[in-house]
């Protein structure tokens, strides 16, 4: 099929075929679509909403319905499912590849899920950790559709393009802050590599990849993980490492207070997980996707909270943690 999907909200006539197209193939009514971000809309039926997405491919596509699949039939109910018009056939259009999800809304009452909130935390963390548990049920049968993941292969490959940025960063980036990153990243990286069997061990279980907060909807039902993309196989170490990285700005960079969470606490003197903590990822991801894609546009309010409004603290931190990986 060949039409113009509608963005910015902006239906047009090839939404009205889109949406013709839809109702075709589902036998359901299709009323109303709308662009959500690039990749991503919002499909009303006349009597429920769903979430009409492109994939990089068949395959990629194949590999999430067979893990939420899983996930359902594994008595984890807490994601979303993919409409039944995938157990016939893939949608594709302009030669492209989409599944129809579920739309799962969000709280009535206004309340959006935010790490902000350390009820909110709990909630995720506790939601990651049955996550864990009920990949690791199944993780053999999807070993062909989900590759393994190698954290330190990824964070030295992120940490060498933004070495390799250096003369563009000088622009934005002062040099105490640069070096200082630089500092970090390679004293992780080093103490990493020292303990890579511990990245790789087994019991391998299917993590998310990616646990940013969006990724999380607190419905009236409950709370639900959603956007499988960055799935691998892997031990559940990786997520809560991740996890970690992504509440610590909301803890005050405090160590006691990260482990205030029940389920972390295993982590309190594992030294390689500590390690691995002092790794800049955020940083360095958002550096690097700045000078590829936003630099016209000048530095985000985002960016430069997280480079030098937190300075003190994350710099507080990374020595707060390396004393404690060396005299614990």
């Amino acid at each position: 099929m060949t039409v113009k999907i509608a963005k910015k909200g902006n239906e047009g006539d090839g939404g009205q075929r889109l949406l013709r197209y839809l109702s075709q193939i589902t036998g359901e009514k299709f009323i109303k679509i709308t662009s959500i971000k690039d990749g991503v809309w919002l499909c009303h039926t006349d009597k429920k909403k769903w979430i009409l997405k492109e994939f990089s491919s068949s395959s990629k596509l194949s590999a999430q319905i067979k893990l939420t699949e899983l996930l359902l039939s594994n008595n984890f109910n807490h994601t979303y499912q993919f409409h039944p018009i995938h157990l016939e056939k893939h949608i594709k259009i302009n030669q492209k590849i989409y599944g129809l999800i579920e739309y799962l809304e969000n709280n009535t009452d206004g309340k959006k899920f935010t790490y902000q909130r350390h009820e909110h935390q709990n909630m995720a963390l506790q939601l990651l950790k049955k996550f864990h548990e009920v990949t690791g049920k199944f993780t053999n049968e999807l070993d062909k559709d989900l590759h393994e993941f190698n954290q330190i292969k990824k964070w030295k490959h992120r940490l060498n393009e933004f070495k390799e940025n250096k003369k563009y960063l000088s622009k934005w980036l002062p040099n105490k802050y640069y070096y200082s990153f630089i500092d970090w990243s390679e004293w992780s990286i080093e103490y990493m590599e020292k303990n890579k069997a511990y990245f790789l061990q087994k019991p391998h279980c299917i993590i998310h990849g990616d646990v940013a907060h969006h990724n999380f909807i607190l419905s009236n039902k409950g709370l639900y993980l959603i956007d499988f993309d960055l799935a691998k196989i892997a031990p559940a170490s990786i997520d809560d490492l991740q996890f970690c990285n992504r509440i610590l700005p909301h803890l005050d960079w405090s160590l006691e207070k990260l482990f205030m969470h029940r389920e972390l606490k295993v982590y309190k003197n594992d030294k390689a997980f500590l390690s691995a903590l002092i790794f800049p990822t955020d940083l360095l991801r958002e550096w690097n996707y700045f000078l590829k894609y936003e630099e016209r546009r000048g530095l985000s309010s985002f960016l430069t909270e997280i480079t030098f409004w937190e300075f003190k603290q994350r710099e507080k931190f990374v020595e707060e943690v390396m004393k404690h990986i060396k005299y614990q």
